[in-house]
């Protein structure tokens, strides 16, 4: 796997009693089979990895790899606050069938480069999957610096960087930059729906959230994007970026599972802390919706 293209990060779907539906989650991921999108990546922050045990990341995994049977690679986020943990995770998606793991640092205290430096590598050498790094500071309190980035590429299977920036001008430096550190082959992905949704932000992929939900409509965007036309860009931006933007306006989990109902996928409440929105939301969703469809229902 090499972590390029448009990767989708589908939700973990909850039943009322807070269980994982997994007959909801199957449905989820063979919807993606022939929609659009390159790979799929389960147990992200879309799928709320950090509140579930070692047994419903595992059979979440499992769940995902079962239902694509070959036809997509998936990817498992492998992220915990602790190295055992981390090292269990991964061994649990190999022996699942993962075709790569996405690793952010993740801890209660925030780390230091060389504690980071030493985790990546301990699971580089605790399995042969490929190996995508991930940035996302907001959440972990730590921001990979480029150099440490170029430093654990030349582990043999870190073969990708999923990233984010305040803006594209920024994203678009770190691009240019990183590729002067790392020679090709490297996938240098970005992160944030937002940062997607200026259509100035190509890299070599987009890992979404959203886009497990609305895969067409990110394909369609993404494709416009890479290909430089700018009609197609802004046709597909005039009607997506609000809904975007909205889901972006609601903390995000919660955002996401009512953007999954809206979207017709039975979808219970996240798991507490993760509180649902007010219903209202769900109404203000539906009717974005119902604008994008309008928009594309003659294509």
């Amino acid at each position: 796997m090499d972590f390029t293209g448009l990767i989708a990060y589908p939700l973990t779907p909850f039943l009322p009693d807070g269980s994982v539906s997994f007959a909801d989650l199957r449905g989820l991921v063979e919807g993606l089979a022939s929609s659009g999108v390159d790979a799929v990546t389960v147990l992200g922050s879309s799928g709320s990895f950090a509140y579930l045990d070692r047994g419903e990341r595992a059979r979440v995994a499992r769940t995902a790899i079962d239902a694509l049977d070959g036809r997509l690679p998936v990817a498992v986020g492998i992220s915990s606050v602790g190295t055992r943990e981390v090292l269990e995770a991964a061994t649990d998606a190999q022996a699942a069938g993962a075709s790569g793991l996405v690793l952010s640092p993740v801890s209660y205290v925030p780390l230091t480069d060389d504690e980071v430096l030493a985790q990546v590598r301990a699971v580089d050498e605790a399995t042969d999957l490929p190996i995508c790094l991930y940035n996302n500071p907001g959440t972990t309190q730590f921001d990979y610096s480029l150099q440490v980035v170029a430093e654990l590429s030349s582990l043999p299977d870190v073969v990708a960087f999923k990233d984010t920036a305040a803006d594209a001008v920024t994203f678009n430096a770190r691009y240019a930059e990183l590729a002067r550190l790392v020679p090709a082959p490297f996938s240098h992905g970005v992160s944030g729906d937002l940062l997607m949704m200026t259509g100035e932000v190509a890299a070599d992929a987009w890992h979404s959230g959203p886009a497990a939900l609305l895969p067409a409509y990110y394909s369609r965007l993404r494709a416009a994007v890479v290909a430089g036309d700018r009609a197609e860009t802004e046709r597909v931006r005039h009607v997506l970026v609000p809904l975007v933007d909205h889901v972006a306006g609601l903390r995000r989990i919660s955002g996401l599972h009512l953007l999954a109902r809206a979207c017709g996928i039975a979808a219970g409440d996240p798991r507490p802390p993760l509180l649902p929105s007010p219903g209202s939301e769900l109404r203000d969703l539906g009717r974005l919706l119902d604008l994008l469809e309008a928009e594309f229902d003659d294509d």
